[in-house]
């Protein structure tokens, strides 16, 4: 899988959950201009988990849960916004519609997006959390692993002479 993300000054408690990509909820605690922490739950061997929480998470004023159609929906892109502290808004984009923003930017603040395609190629979160902020955050991606064609075979090309 590849890892992306960005990393600006990390010093915080750092997370990953590289190949849990069953999501099913997405659960955010936030507060105007910052995201708290995130916190999923997956299916594994067909049980609902929740992931960990972080040590440092610091409960926000603001609480929202984003519930997937599983297993039909499924994350194709997420993007938002960051100060060199914490991110700062955030939005979970599926083949379904588009959850967020949750958060507000600013206009003094940079810009993410991590774009993963309609191929089911989420592979993961990773990040870290700082003094109670959500500081970083990216995903894995998996390569896809087959071609697409209607008879399901890798096409040929032959030489004319």
């Amino acid at each position: 899988m590849m890892k992306t993300g960005f990393a600006q000054y990390l010093s915080g408690e750092v997370w990953d959950h590289k190949g849990k990509t069953e999501l099913v909820q997405i659960f955010i605690s936030r507060r105007d201009y910052g995201i708290n922490f995130l916190q999923f739950q997956y299916v594994k061997n067909r049980n609902l988990v929740l992931s960990e929480p972080s040590l440092s998470m610091n409960i926000g004023n603001r609480f929202e849960t984003v519930k997937l159609n599983y297993p039909d929906e499924f994350l194709t892109s997420i993007s938002g916004s960051y100060s060199p502290s914490k991110v700062t808004s955030i939005t979970f984009d599926t083949n379904r519609g588009r959850y967020g923003p949750f958060g507000q930017q600013r206009q003094i603040d940079s810009q993410f997006i991590f774009q993963m395609g309609q191929d089911r190629q989420f592979g993961g979160f990773h990040g870290s959390t700082r003094d109670g902020h959500l500081e970083s955050i990216g995903v894995y991606v998996k390569p896809i692993t087959t071609l697409n064609n209607p008879a399901g075979k890798v096409k040929e090309e032959r030489l004319m002479s």
